[in-house]
């Protein structure tokens, strides 16, 4: 059970953050930054992200007991959301749950880029957050050991947003905005079959089915 956890937990997360999706929007916020001002706007970015991620792992079940929500319920509603951000994914676009208009405009200062919006919430979204806590609802039934597989999904993901993003010009200048699209749309895919799932295992829990 455990691999299979760790393989489905890391998978949409992965899915979700999309550090390929993030390729075009990097390039297009640093047009003009030098190559110093680019590894800092990465290294904040990567770090706003997976702390971000790591206290949500952490303070979900308080948050569950807090607002009396049960594991299941919120496995339905955040399948939904999460299916909702897949088919703007699959359908080429940018969720708003991603990157707002206002956030594009905040983001004209060059020492916030790497915070708003490419750590939030391109990277640290509330898809990827809601996709943590539905991971970490397994932990709050009893599989404490569990939260080291979440938090290691998250650092090596972050790792992997890391690499790219250190690579995005190149990326950028051999796949083009098409490619990125291309890759973000088989996520999409991917991670509309995970939220079918979760939503899936959300009401056979709520009707005892």
């Amino acid at each position: 059970m455990e691999i299979e956890y760790a393989i489905s937990t890391f998978i949409s997360i992965m899915a979700i953050v999309n550090p390929m999706g993030a390729v075009s929007n990097y390039v297009g916020l640093t047009q003009g930054f030098s190559r110093k001002e680019k590894k800092e706007v990465i290294k904040r970015a990567v770090l706003v992200g997976a702390v971000t991620l790591i206290v949500i792992t952490f303070i979900g079940k308080a948050i569950f007991d807090f607002f009396s929500i049960t594991v299941d319920s919120f496995r339905v509603g955040g399948g939904v959301i999460l299916f909702l951000i897949a088919m703007d994914m699959v359908r080429g676009t940018t969720s708003p749950a991603k990157l707002t208009d206002k956030e594009k405009i905040d983001s004209i200062e060059r020492a916030q880029i790497g915070v708003i919006p490419l750590g939030i919430p391109l990277l640290a979204g509330p898809g990827a957050i809601t996709s943590v806590m539905i991971a970490m609802s397994d932990t709050s039934q009893g599989y404490p050991a569990l939260l080291l597989v979440v938090v290691t999904s998250i650092l090596i993901v972050m790792t992997i947003s890391f690499l790219i993003l250190r690579q995005a010009d190149l990326i950028f200048d051999r796949i083009g905005r098409a490619g990125t699209k291309i890759f973000s749309r088989l996520m999409g895919l991917i991670l509309a079959a995970i939220a079918v799932q979760f939503m899936a295992n959300g009401i056979i829990g709520l009707f005892n089915l």
